[in-house]
């Protein structure tokens, strides 16, 4: 009734659901809503959802300092090992020089590997709603393609130019680039362990951490890949 009295329009229809109390409920149920409401049949909490693949892409870029937001131009080619000329396949840059997943080109003959992954829809067939999936490549594929640990090491050479930091004041940055929130003390603790460890791994002396960028590499691919980087609240 209100979507027709206020003249059919989608806008204020959306508006009106996304300012509603159920619509910005936490995803992190309490217990008492996990006794009264344990499969969220009644929207107790805010369901989580994982983030499309163009989405996680350019959050990817948007945290390493890498994203080019310019509006508008020639599309890109998507990251490829080799050419191949008789598909009309050529190769790309690996961080797509930076642009928006929206100006990545997409071929009917081949998706983007890295967006393919986090199913992005086929060019071949008509796809309504995506598939939205969890598999054992979306974990390795945070873990080891190499546009991932590109961006890792972008994201650590920004750091090492920061001044005046110590080891926690950078992890409240990097939680506050990665994640929009301020760590918890646990998780600040947690990561400073996880640096110390690293720095060892890598023979830094202490007074080098800071100034290491394998070792911040390592910890801003451990944040790539908390389940939170990836996922909608």
């Amino acid at each position: 009734d209100r979507f027709v009295a206020e003249g059919w329009s989608m806008k204020k229809l959306i508006r009106a659901i996304v300012l509603t109390r159920t619509f910005q409920l936490t995803h992190a149920p309490s217990a008492a809503a996990l006794e009264a409401d344990p499969t969220n049949r009644l929207l107790s909490h805010y369901p989580a959802r994982r983030m499309e693949a163009e989405a996680i892409r350019d959050a990817l870029l948007a945290t390493s300092g890498r994203l080019d937001r310019t509006h508008y131009g020639l599309s890109i080619p998507a990251y490829r090992e080799k050419d191949y000329a008789d598909r009309r396949l050529f190769k790309g840059p690996l961080d797509g020089n930076g642009r928006r997943s929206i100006y990545i080109k997409v071929t009917l003959m081949e998706a983007p590997k890295f967006l393919e992954v986090f199913n992005f829809p086929g060019g071949k067939v008509c796809q309504g709603r995506r598939d939205v999936t969890n598999t054992p490549a979306q974990a390795l594929a945070l873990l080891n393609d190499p546009f991932v640990l590109g961006q890792a090491d972008v994201w650590a050479k920004h750091l090492i130019e920061r001044k005046g930091d110590t080891v926690e004041t950078r992890i409240d940055a990097m939680f506050r680039m990665a994640l929009g929130r301020e760590p918890r003390k646990a998780e600040q603790e947690r990561f400073a362990r996880f640096a110390a460890q690293v720095a060892t791994s890598y023979h830094v002396p202490a007074d080098g951490v800071l100034s290491s960028t394998a070792v911040w590499r390592d910890v801003g691919q451990a944040m790539f890949n908390l389940q939170e980087f990836i996922t909608i609240p």
